[in-house]
């Protein structure tokens, strides 16, 4: 007579305690291990650290990344007040572009590598939300331009949202460069 192992059950009895305890030990060591591993890296000079950040949304191509101002590399936005007009309506295309930037930043995690500064003293920096090109998105959804002054890296992202109407594209605007030049003053 052959044995039936399907109807037997091993059994275990582990104090759920010592599991638990097991668990956060387990827990901690992982932290502590990753944290040891994490410092004996070399990380680039460039990268700007990720935990434990705070970003703020200036306008629709700079942001604030732990309390260091960052241009958005490659790309131009409306600044705050420039006028566009919709059916002979004006609106602030700049408040729209930051609106726009601080709903593409809610909840992610912004990793900057910087690429240098500007003549303001700000970082010119290549920035990700979630891994995903902040300024590709914000060209690409037609709340900034490519500026070709300094990349062309944007400038199939500004023939999509030109084609498409999107963002600034569904208005008339002025480019932000020659307003900024010609019109500092006048505002919304």
């Amino acid at each position: 007579m052959g044995h039936d192992w399907r109807r037997k059950k091993a059994r275990f009895n582990v104090p759920s305690d010592t599991v638990m305890g097991a668990g956060v030990l387990g827990g901690i060591a992982l932290i502590v291990a990753l944290l040891i591993l994490g410092k004996g890296r070399d990380e680039a000079p460039s990268e700007m650290p990720a935990s434990t950040q705070t970003v703020r949304v200036i306008d629709g191509d700079t942001i604030e990344v732990n309390h260091e101002k960052v241009r958005l590399y490659g790309i131009d936005a409306p600044e705050m007040g420039q006028p566009c007009t919709r059916n002979n309506s004006p609106y602030d295309c700049g408040r729209a572009s930051k609106e726009h930037l601080e709903f593409v930043l809610t909840g992610a995690t912004v990793n900057c590598r910087k690429k240098g500064k500007d003549k303001w003293g700000r970082f010119v920096a290549e920035c990700t939300a979630d891994g995903e090109d902040i300024s590709h998105m914000m060209v690409r959804h037609g709340w900034a331009l490519a500026y070709r002054e300094y990349s062309t890296a944007y400038v199939s992202d500004e023939e999509f949202a030109t084609s498409n109407k999107l963002g600034m594209w569904s208005k008339e605007f002025s480019i932000p460069s020659e307003w900024r030049k010609s019109n500092r003053g006048d505002k919304l």
